[in-house]
């Protein structure tokens, strides 16, 4: 876990400093095509998605005798998709009423070729827990990418730099898929095998394609609707508030949806596992949850610029959905790790079903805001859901209560840090930032160590398990 924590933390601040530079140098509308860009492709890979890789780390005994099979339906897949979305580009330009999001997509049709030519064996990383090669493969594509659209965000000063950012992650992640493993794949196809593998993939295609209307859905309405500006402000909300939260769950998931896959039999360590996740998810997400709500115009004006003040309130919004989210996914990686892949699709049925219903009135009422309303609404329609989490876990709601409240107690005084911080002079809106963000974890950090050094309690607890194990580990017998 503390390989996929640095590996998440350090990539996902390369894509921040991205988003941040280029927020500064591109504009709203070049931000939106970019983003309808990314849709049109994501709906595809969507809608055609074999479910091999889930299927792969969750299944038990030799997989080296799939792999070749799953190669190969995944480079097949990559150059359809790619003639598919070269050939539907004027259509889509049409759909949006944007012409120019033509070329760009035709251009970045060969990043979905590159995709598929990535190296199967991948999926060790996660299977055999190699996350120390993982964070290589996350850090360098996410680096490399992060250089080459700052480099061309200073010459372009248009979407085409978004472009060749992400072009060349692409090359990245297939060059390290080879450089960072012994296995190489080769060409063959296996109907049997095809066939056994997506017997679990299938709920898998199933859940991605749910998923997919849950999470793209509100893109592609909010183009169509408001425009590319609009979608601009909408994109760069959404992924400030998806980064901590939802990165977190995303850390913790990566280790656990294997460990999961091996102790699904083993009821009490099933139970145990289950609650130490929860209990992390929790200390972690909470407070920067409301971190993020207390403190979104400072992180907009000051990190963005007044002209992205628009994104403010859908940034309070999407970061409570983005909670809920996190907090969804936990249970969803119990569901796909103890091979119930149905459980995480219906979870997540509802959320859409929900969110279908109430997106277009609320984006009328209130733009760009309505849209992250119904976003947060449909997010809490998943949370009915989590009496089959209890049930699979054996976890009980009080058991839930007392892992839930270190989280809880933090969060609690982050507004306190804010508003503390306010009352400080300062020169500037980015002074400001830094002296909230000071405050908070100051008085969190703190606090949670003076409730373990006079209790044994708290979020420290599970820092002194993970000190413990490792010595353990490390000390020779």
């Amino acid at each position: 876990m503390g390989w996929v924590s640095a590996s998440k933390i350090i990539a996902q601040a390369l894509t921040l400093g991205k988003v941040v530079i280029l927020a500064r140098l591109l504009s709203k509308a070049d931000f939106g095509l970019y983003g309808l860009v990314l849709l049109s492709i994501a709906t595809l890979q969507t809608f055609s998605r074999t479910g091999f890789d889930k299927a792969l780390v969750q299944r038990r005994g030799d997989i080296k005798p799939y792999l070749d099979t799953a190669w190969t339906v995944q480079i097949i897949r990559g150059i359809l998709l790619a003639l598919i979305l070269f050939t539907a580009a004027p259509v889509i330009g049409w759909f949006f009423n944007e012409i120019r999001v033509v070329s760009l997509l035709r251009v970045m049709c060969i990043s979905v070729v590159l995709g598929g030519c990535e190296n199967v064996g991948v999926v060790f990383f996660q299977r055999e827990f190699k996350f120390r090669r993982n964070f290589v493969y996350d850090v360098g594509s996410a680096l490399v990418s992060l250089v080459v659209g700052v480099a061309f965000a200073l010459q372009l000063h248009s979407a085409w730099a978004l472009i060749w950012a992400g072009m060349a992650g692409a090359v990245t992640r297939v060059i390290l898929s080879y450089v960072l493993l012994e296995y190489r794949p080769s060409f063959r196809l296996h109907k049997e095998e095809a066939v056994e593998l997506f017997e679990y993939g299938r709920w898998v295609l199933a859940y991605t394609v749910i998923l997919f209307l849950a999470t793209q859905g509100d893109d592609a309405f909010l183009g169509k609707l408001l425009g590319a500006s609009a979608l601009g402000v909408y994109q760069v909300a959404y992924r400030l508030s998806n980064m901590p939260a939802t990165e977190i769950t995303h850390v913790t998931n990566a280790v656990m949806f294997p460990a999961y896959a091996e102790i699904q039999d083993e009821k009490e360590r099933l139970r145990r596992a289950f609650l130490s996740v929860f209990e992390i998810i929790m200390t972690l997400s909470l407070p920067l949850t409301v971190f993020l709500i207390a403190a979104a115009p400072e992180i907009i004006t000051g990190l963005l610029g007044a002209k992205w003040e628009a994104a403010i309130v859908p940034l309070q919004l999407l970061t409570l959905a983005g909670f809920l989210r996190s907090v969804a996914a936990v249970g969803g990686a119990v569901f796909t790790g103890t091979g119930k892949p149905q459980l995480d699709f219906w979870m997540n049925f509802w959320r859409v079903l929900v969110m279908a219903l109430i997106i277009y009135p609320l984006t009328m009422l209130f733009g760009v805001a309505g849209t992250s309303l119904a976003v947060v609404l449909g997010m809490l329609a998943t949370v009915p859901q989590w009496s089959k989490v209890l049930g699979i876990t054996g976890v009980s709601c009080a058991e839930l209560l007392k892992a839930s409240w270190p989280g809880v107690m933090l969060a609690l005084l982050v507004p306190i840090a804010v508003w503390a911080a306010r009352l400080l002079p300062g020169v500037s809106v980015q002074m400001l930032l830094l002296k909230e963000v000071f405050a908070a974890t100051v008085l969190c950090g703190a606090t949670a160590w003076l409730v373990w050094s006079l209790f044994r309690k708290g979020p420290f607890v599970q820092v002194s398990r993970a000190v413990a194990a490792l010595t353990k580990v490390r000390t020779p017998a």
